[in-house]
């Protein structure tokens, strides 16, 4: 056993010194060469980037759909007990506002963590993914890009979405039918228009682009709560029945 970890210790540095001397163009370059320690620091983080994405795949292999969308009604259900909270009159506008915002969150993660469920779980979907979703079939890695990545082109595909901004509804409704191959059935004015707001309360302090001043009370944040509570459980609901989870 002993023999092994030296030997893949032993091809772990020559990668290292390898990517190194590319980088310094610099065939003969060793430790005494200027910028080798920089370098070195560089690969070691990327290295830890590389075993915390690993992580991060795995921990979606290992927690099932149904486990993230009882994630989802549990927190949103939080949320909704909090607004029934006592709070200063001063203090209501922000809280408000601060329950209006978090409850757009918990959209996002919700929806970034189905499509990375989909792509993990299942071959149909990551092919559906790398062949019909506009931010991934254009994309190019050569084959010792990917044998890098621990978790191969899945891991690719995963990084590439994490940059998608989840509250860009539209698109994500997109990037759903092309994974899931299907046509999806779901209303998005409501949830455009929350996420429009949100974008001000986050963005400008609740003030639309024109400077003036949006209000939001306790029925306008339960509104919302309620209005994202119902497009999540319709988009669970197309979701389980394309994959009959």
């Amino acid at each position: 056993m002993g023999s092994i970890k030296e030997y893949m210790f032993d091809l772990q540095e020559e990668e290292m010194t390898q990517w190194i001397r590319e980088h310094l163009d610099d065939d003969e370059a060793d430790e005494e060469t200027p910028g080798w320690d920089d370098l070195t620091q560089e690969w070691s983080f990327m290295q830890e980037s590389l075993q915390e994405e690993h992580e991060y795949i795995q921990w979606y292999t290992s927690h099932s759909y149904s486990e993230l969308h009882r994630s989802f009604q549990f927190q949103i259900h939080n949320l909704r007990d909090l607004t029934d909270l006592q709070v200063a009159v001063s203090h209501e506008e922000t809280f408000y506002k601060m329950a209006y915002a978090h409850a757009v969150t918990l959209m996002e993660s919700f929806l970034a963590d189905s499509i990375r469920s989909l792509i993990i779980s299942d071959d149909k979907y990551f092919q559906n993914a790398i062949t019909k979703v506009e931010d991934l079939k254009d994309i190019k890695y050569t084959l010792k890009d990917i044998a890098k990545q621990p978790d191969g082109a899945r891991g690719f595909a995963i990084k590439e979405l994490s940059g998608v901004m989840y509250h860009n509804i539209p698109k994500v409704r997109e990037i759903l039918k092309s994974i899931l191959g299907q046509s999806i059935s779901i209303d998005i004015s409501d949830v455009c228009k929350i996420t429009t707001l949100r974008h001000d309360i986050v963005h400008r302090d609740g003030k639309t682009t024109d400077g003036n001043l949006i209000k939001v009370d306790k029925d306008i944040a339960l509104e919302a709560i309620d209005a994202v509570e119902v497009f999540v459980e319709k988009v669970a609901s197309e979701i389980n029945r394309v994959t009959n989870v």
